[in-house]
């Protein structure tokens, strides 16, 4: 991921923007509801990536690879960003947080019920107090189920407004990487969209980053 403190795109050598400094996260908050809103939102989302690096390692033992648990968390972020409500008191940081690791519990909970030989007691890392977390922590009850299924089909309809815009092969790859509009809803990894599409994962990998930052603008613009 990096080296000496310095954070990376997925798949590229460009370092990630530095956090922002509380001033001018609180200068962008106040741009949100006027003719500015957009670029602000554009720029928290940016500054915010590393936080979804940190986040997403967390769940390193979950036997999803980190890149994708990067990408799914990134979904996450934007999402929080076009979510969060500066009336309310609640720190950005805290909220988009929550939305990131809120997107990735929710895409294991869906591969859970395919991966069975996984334990739903095995450890797979330490929550925000320090305790251990595991898998049986995290699939939630009926009722969460169904609270989460109606609020991502919701954010999956915004998600698809965005993905139109998008030239047919590169909506193919985010479509088989989160399972939209797939017959069983399965959300495959670079790897297998790489070898289903004859091309080499690294290219996936590269060509991924320029769809999210492109899906990151239209998000944004839709939110």
């Amino acid at each position: 991921m990096g080296g000496k403190g310095r954070i990376y795109y997925i798949g590229g050598t460009d370092v990630l923007p530095r956090p922002l400094t509380p001033k001018e996260e609180e200068h962008l908050i106040s741009c949100m509801g006027t003719v500015g809103e957009k670029e602000a939102k554009s720029r928290l989302i940016e500054h915010n990536l590393r936080l979804v690096v940190y986040i997403a390692k967390k769940f390193e033992n979950t036997g999803v690879g980190v890149e994708d648990l990067i990408s799914i968390g990134t979904i996450g972020l934007i999402k929080g960003i076009n979510t969060f409500n500066k009336t309310k008191k609640i720190k950005l940081a805290t909220y988009a947080s929550r939305c990131i690791e809120n997107e990735i519990l929710m895409y294991l909970r869906r591969n859970s019920k395919r991966k069975t030989e996984v334990s739903i007691d095995e450890p797979l890392n330490v929550d925000w107090d320090g305790n251990e977390l595991l898998l049986s922590d995290i699939l939630g009850t009926d009722e969460d189920m169904v609270y989460r299924d109606m609020e991502e089909e919701a954010e999956r309809r915004q998600l698809s407004n965005a993905l139109s815009k998008l030239p047919s092969r590169e909506r193919r790859i985010v479509e088989l990487r989160y399972g939209i509009n797939t017959d069983d809803d399965r959300e495959m990894t670079q790897k297998e969209v790489a070898d289903l599409m004859g091309i080499s994962q690294s290219y996936i990998s590269r060509l991924e980053k320029k769809i999210m930052n492109r899906l990151r603008k239209d998000l944004v613009r839709y939110g």
